[in-house]
């Protein structure tokens, strides 16, 4: 009796279910993908509400929200407003994160200094600690270098310094709930940005740090002529970054300090922006870092805009696509703006 042989896979038969394997996969993976980002996105919006949840137990505590940031000993005998601690670190107790608020001497610095990559000795602990609601996991690259992913707002001024802010920050100065006279829900207090680069020209990640003597200190919402002037200065930063010049990629490099660029922006560019693709530009110091900048942009790796905590503690996904001037206008808190929901 002749036993009947196992008929193998011919070549073709073979080949049929490869290419059909590799069609699933194929559909299947962007789904994966999209599911991933879809869990990243909402850890992000709830790294924000835990901020606004924070603003508004600070604001019941104190009175105010947080400054944007001080004064502070760098030396003995020595005040400086440079380096002096951030809104951030100020929430730390109304984020679960007390034992790091306790190991910050506020009276001194968080750096040394006048140089940021050195952390003042006393606060070293602290200015090393990465904090997870600080991290935005759709950012690959947050928590390996720079440690911060959300920024505050300080409204559409290139003047960081200025302590009479049209955002919900500013410089020295406090603000409570009353001075937004916007309504709270259509003033942003913080928005999301990818982190620096660690080396190259990457698209909203790095940017240009010029000395062009500019006339620096505009409000876009003032005039006309101040928003010409800050067009310029916005076509200038382009044109540098994208022929590599002066590049720097500090953005977002630590919680502690409260300097724009690393813990704070301001709302000139929109996110993402198509025409200005920089992080940043600083316009008065050649090869400086992005700190104390002139355009602070937001950004992200969410598809199709970014999420923004609004002053009333609600997280809103702001659209790539929105206006320049809506835009303004979400980063300004009394200004008498009047915004749609559809707008943005």
């Amino acid at each position: 009796m002749r036993l009947r042989g196992h008929r193998g896979f011919t070549l073709i038969e073979l080949l049929v279910v490869i290419a059909i394997i590799a069609v699933l996969i194929a559909l299947l993976l962007p789904a994966v993908q999209s599911a991933r980002e879809a869990a990243r996105r909402a850890q992000c919006i709830n790294n924000l509400k835990q901020l606004g949840l924070a603003m508004h137990n600070y604001h019941s505590a104190i009175g105010t929200f947080p400054l944007m940031n001080s004064i502070a000993y760098s030396d003995v005998n020595v005040t400086t407003e440079w380096g002096t601690w951030s809104a951030q670190a100020f929430l730390l107790p109304y984020m679960e994160q007390t034992p790091i608020y306790n190991t910050i001497n506020y009276s001194w610095t968080s750096w040394y200094g006048l140089n940021y990559q050195y952390p003042n000795p006393i606060n070293s602990t602290a200015w090393n600690t990465k904090v997870n609601s600080f991290l935005c996991p759709s950012d690959y690259m947050a928590g390996s270098n720079n440690i911060n992913s959300y920024l505050g707002c300080y409204g559409t001024t290139t003047d960081c310094w200025n302590s009479d802010s049209m955002g919900v920050f500013a410089h020295k100065n406090a603000y409570s709930l009353a001075a937004i006279q916007d309504g709270s829900s259509n003033t942003m207090a913080f928005s999301e940005s990818l982190v620096g680069a660690n080396s190259g020209t990457i698209k909203y990640r790095s940017g240009p740090a010029l000395n062009i003597s500019p006339t620096r200190y505009l409000d876009a919402t003032q005039d006309a002529n101040s928003i010409s002037v800050i067009t310029g200065y916005m076509q200038q930063c382009q044109q540098a970054f994208a022929t590599n010049q002066y590049i720097s990629n500090n953005k977002g490099y630590r919680w502690a300090p409260g300097s724009p660029g690393l813990t704070f922006f301001n709302s000139l560019i929109p996110p993402n922006s198509k025409q200005y693709q920089y992080t940043g530009c600083r316009l008065d110091c050649q090869g400086c870092g992005m700190d104390f900048g002139d355009f602070l942009n937001v950004s992200s790796n969410h598809p199709g805009g970014v999420n923004a905590l609004m002053a009333d503690g609600s997280v809103k996904f702001i659209k790539d696509s929105i206006q320049q001037t809506t835009w303004w206008a979400l980063g300004t808190k009394d200004k008498g703006e009047v915004l749609s929901a559809d707008s943005y």
